[in-house]
């Protein structure tokens, strides 16, 4: 066991590892504090609306535009499959972070209501022309263009 303290080059504190199988010196993070940045971004509550709100999302999805058609067009199912997780995404960045109440973290709002009307105008595009690959691909280019937005941060908003 090494009582050398391990730092990296992102200025964090020394750590002294307790790992008799690591070399000394060595600068590897654990996974769980290599991603915490992430957990921290995206606390439980949205992560759990992300899980709850793509299946959902991709139902109303293939009922508005006509049903399954997984074997007559698999490219279509897998793009909308890609659409309702980015626009679940969406929804769920609108979930307040824990310790702030109850309220939605709307930020800078034509910003907030552009991404929320791209999850509306993906809709109505992918059921414009169901089963149709290349419609599919234009809702998708609309809701990643709402989830980039939604992405930025509020207070690059020029309004």
């Amino acid at each position: 066991m090494s009582s050398t303290p391990r730092t990296d080059p992102a200025n964090r504190p020394a750590v002294y590892s307790t790992d008799p199988t690591e070399p000394t010196g060595s600068t590897a993070l654990p996974e769980r504090r290599r991603y915490a940045h992430v957990l921290a971004a995206w606390p439980l509550r949205r992560r759990m609306a992300l899980v709850v709100l793509a299946p959902v999302l991709l139902a109303l999805m293939v009922m508005a535009s006509g049903g399954w058609a997984l074997a007559t067009s698999p490219g279509w199912t897998a793009v909308v499959v890609l659409i309702a997780l980015s626009c679940a995404t969406t929804l769920a960045t609108y979930l307040p972070h824990p310790g702030t109440g109850l309220k939605v973290d709307v930020g800078c709002t034509p910003c907030a209501a552009v991404a929320a009307v791209s999850v509306l105008g993906a809709f109505f595009v992918l059921s414009s022309a169901p089963h149709d690959v290349s419609t599919a691909v234009m809702a998708l280019g609309i809701s990643v263009f709402g989830l980039v937005q939604r992405l930025n941060n509020p207070s690059t908003c020029p309004a």
